[in-house]
């Protein structure tokens, strides 16, 4: 009998990652997706503008410094990890805003939009995690020069795929919610 060998590696990761994200997708549906993407983009611009703060406060603050108190860049990034997770679910969950589409587009091109809905989340979402391990700024053209994410790209080529196209990651949601109010049709 011949046992198959699972390992953890990134590229599984990448593929786990985004299965997960798409099918919560298809399980909440378009308008919740469209909801989640949303709440994405405002927590990443929240967390990344707290984490800036925080790390200005901890090397320039006197208090701080004669304190001995210092932030390093593990604890910023895994606080900035938890603080745009937190945030996107508070923002999708209690954000208190709806989503709705005065342009429906209808039938199956709903269930298409639902995947590329879902697929662009992943990528938005796993684009701004690795940000956030690299702790650099958003959309940094330097992310593949930092040491904890030139490993991760020499042993996963999806991963190294998700990094050169970052641009695209971030982009590409918004891009899609612009798109999606041409395709619909009028509801009556």
């Amino acid at each position: 009998m011949h046992s198959m060998d699972l390992t953890l590696t990134w590229d599984l990761f990448v593929i786990v990652f985004f299965a997960v994200v798409m099918t919560y997708s298809f399980i909440i549906g378009k308008h919740e997706s469209v909801k989640i993407i949303i709440a994405s983009y405002i927590a990443i611009v929240a967390v990344q503008g707290i984490g800036n703060l925080l790390a200005r406060i901890s090397t320039s603050d006197p208090m701080f410094s004669m304190l001995g108190i210092t932030i390093d860049i593990t604890l910023l990034s895994t606080t900035k990890l938890v603080l745009f997770v937190a945030a996107v679910i508070f923002l999708a969950v209690r954000g208190g805003f709806e989503i709705e589409f005065k342009r429906e587009p209808g039938g199956s091109i709903d269930l298409v939009l639902t995947g590329i809905f879902g697929f662009a989340t992943a990528g938005l979402l796993l684009s701004t995690l690795l940000t956030y391990v690299a702790d650099v700024p958003l959309l940094s053209k330097t992310i593949a020069e930092t040491a904890s994410i030139a490993v991760i790209m020499q042993g996963s080529r999806l991963m190294a795929t998700m990094i050169t196209y970052q641009d695209l990651w971030f982009a590409c949601p918004a891009l899609l919610l612009l798109a999606t109010g041409f395709i619909g049709k009028e509801q009556s």
